[in-house]
């Protein structure tokens, strides 16, 4: 299966009812390939980042990535694949919910197009240029904004977990990378979401959590610098200093003083 189409040439195409268990990598593929869960579960892995799939989500792996993918032992998934390559297969992805790096959707609407895939057989007169077709209306379906909502369950709103968990462990040190791997999606996705919606990456979004968390210490009076910045996850009190006078203007110890000065003021009016 191969005509050596140059935009877009299909490689390979099929489906597999995995055991319990059964693994796949690490490996590295020479083209791109996408997986798209018919049943059942398992996880895929890129880098250091795993993700936990189910029925309806899709992992697409490129060309030169280290990857690994595992079926569930209880729940062992089904999946359809196609692999293909090309000079405009970047750039058609990046068109689509896989844009920006990401490497997980969930697209439920796209299991026709894989169940068509699926049906085709080898030695059908035109399979290839057939399989060419299912690949562009893949790409296409996968432009809808429904394909945008998540990797596992467009319902769920990754945002707003991470912002929570941030808001409740702000004091401890918190890796966004492990963040976005406890939500089960990728740095990069997440990152785009928190954009997308805040305006600010997650780490950003930290910061800020932190830094008015410290001003409101600071505003009580009852923390001295130090306290406050080991109160809202800075060990590095300097760093906490710089990071604190470039949102508020002044520094820590300062906005102390006028945070007293104007409590004095009050407390005299009364």
């Amino acid at each position: 299966m191969n005509l050596g189409l140059q935009d877009l040439n299909p490689v390979s195409c099929g489906w597999q009812q995995c055991v319990p268990g059964h693994a796949y990598g690490p490996a590295v593929r020479e083209y791109y390939l996408i997986h798209y869960v018919l049943e059942g579960k398992g996880v895929f892995q890129r880098g250091e980042s795993a993700f936990p799939l189910e029925k309806g989500d899709m992992f697409l792996i490129r060309p030169g990535e280290l990857t690994f993918y595992c079926a569930d032992k209880t729940q062992p998934w089904r999946y359809g694949w196609v692999g293909f390559s090309g000079s405009r297969c970047a750039a058609l992805l990046e068109q689509t919910a896989f844009r920006g790096g990401n490497a997980v959707v969930h697209a439920p609407f796209v299991e026709t197009v894989f169940q068509s895939m699926i049906s085709l057989r080898e030695g059908r007169e035109g399979l290839e240029l057939l399989l060419c077709g299912e690949i562009y209306r893949l790409l296409g379906l996968l432009q809808n904004d429904d394909a945008q909502k998540g990797p596992r369950r467009g319902k769920e709103d990754y945002v707003t977990r991470a912002a929570d968990y941030m808001r409740a462990n702000y004091a401890h040190p918190i890796r966004i990378e492990e963040l976005a791997r406890l939500l089960g999606i990728d740095r990069h996705y997440l990152s785009r979401l928190f954009l997308k919606r805040t305006s600010h990456t997650p780490q950003e979004f930290l910061i800020g959590v932190r830094l008015e968390r410290a001003a409101q210490l600071l505003r009580q009076g009852d923390c001295t610098v130090g306290e406050a910045a080991r109160s809202v996850g800075y060990e590095d009190v300097f760093h906490f200093s710089k990071m604190f006078k470039k949102r508020y203007g002044v520094s820590p110890t300062a906005f102390r003083l006028l945070s007293d000065d104007a409590g004095g003021k009050a407390e005299q009016s009364k």
